[in-house]
C-alpha cells in the first residue's frame, strides 16, 4: 500500500512539473506547441525516474519486517537454497528428455522465485506456499521418480505410476508461475497505475491547444 501512494504521488509531482515546464518550453519553441509538449513528456519521465530513485524503497526491502520476521524468512531461504541444490542434483538423473525440460522450466521459475524474495524479503508472505509445500513436494516426486526409472524391472503399475509422475509435474509447474504471478502482484499493479496516469496525463495535454492570435504578416503595411 506504502508503494501505490508513494507512487501515485511521484505521477502526480512529474505531471505538476511537466505541465509547468510546457509553458517554458512553449515560449522556447518560439511558441510551437508540437516540440515544447514532447519536450514535457520528456520532462515527465526524467521526473518519474529521478523520483523513483530517490523514493526507492531501502535495499533490503525490508521496511516493514521486525526483527523476528527477518530471522524466520533467513531461515527459510537457507532451507530452499538447499532444497533447490536437491532439486538440481535430481535432474541430472533423469534420462528422459521430456522430464528433464519439465524439471528444467520448474527449477527456473522456483529459482526465479527464491532469488526476487532474497532480494526484497517482504515479498515472502506472497510465497508461503513454495517456501511451506512446493519445494517439498518436488523433491518427493523427482526422488521416487528418478527411483522407479532405475529399477532394471518394471510392470504396469510402475509404469501407471511414472506416467502419474509426470503429469503432476505439469500441475506443480503451473502452481509455481502462480505463485510468481502472485510475488509480482505488486510490480504488475504498480505499473498498470503509472501507465493509466500517464495515458491520461497525455491525453489531457494533447486536448489543451493553446489558441494564439494570428501574426501580422504586413506590419509595414500603409493603412488605407
Amino acid at each position: 500500500m506504502k508503494r501505490l501512494l508513494t507512487t501515485v504521488w511521484r505521477i502526480m509531482l512529474s505531471g505538476m512539473i511537466a505541465f509547468g515546464s510546457l509553458f517554458l518550453f512553449f515560449f522556447l519553441f518560439d511558441e510551437e506547441f508540437t516540440p515544447a509538449f514532447f519536450a514535457s513528456v520528456a520532462v515527465f519521465a526524467l521526473s518519474m525516474w529521478i523520483s523513483g530513485r530517490r523514493f526507492a524503497a531501502p535495499a533490503t526491502h525490508d521496511f516493514d519486517l521486525d526483527k523476528q520476521d527477518r530471522v524466520y524468512i533467513k531461515q527459510n531461504l537457507r532451507d530452499a537454497r538447499r532444497k533447490l541444490k536437491t532439486i538440481r542434483r535430481l535432474q541430472f538423473r533423469i534420462r528422459s528428455i521430456a522430464i528433464w525440460q519439465k524439471s528444467s522450466h520448474l527449477y527456473k521459475v522456483a529459482r526465479r522465485i527464491l532469488t526476487i524474495v532474497e532480494e526484497q524479503p517482504y515479498r515472502f508472505r506472497s510465497a508461503r506456499n513454495f517456501f511451506a509445500s512446493y519445494l517439498d513436494s518436488t523433491i518427493t516426486i523427482l526422488e521416487k521418480y528418478t527411483f522407479l526409472l532405475s529399477q532394471p524391472v518394471r510392470n504396469t503399475e510402475m509404469t501407471m505410476a511414472l506416467k502419474k509422475t509426470e503429469a503432476m509435474l505439469d500441475d506443480i509447474i503451473a502452481a509455481l508461475e502462480e505463485e510468481l504471478m502472485q510475488v509480482l502482484s505488486d510490480d504488475v499493479l504498480n505499473l498498470d497505475v503509472e501507465i493509466e496516469t500517464l495515458k491520461k496525463s497525455i491525453g489531457t495535454r494533447s486536448e489543451h491547444t493553446l489558441t494564439l492570435p494570428e501574426r501580422e504578416e504586413h506590419k509595414d503595411e500603409i493603412k488605407r
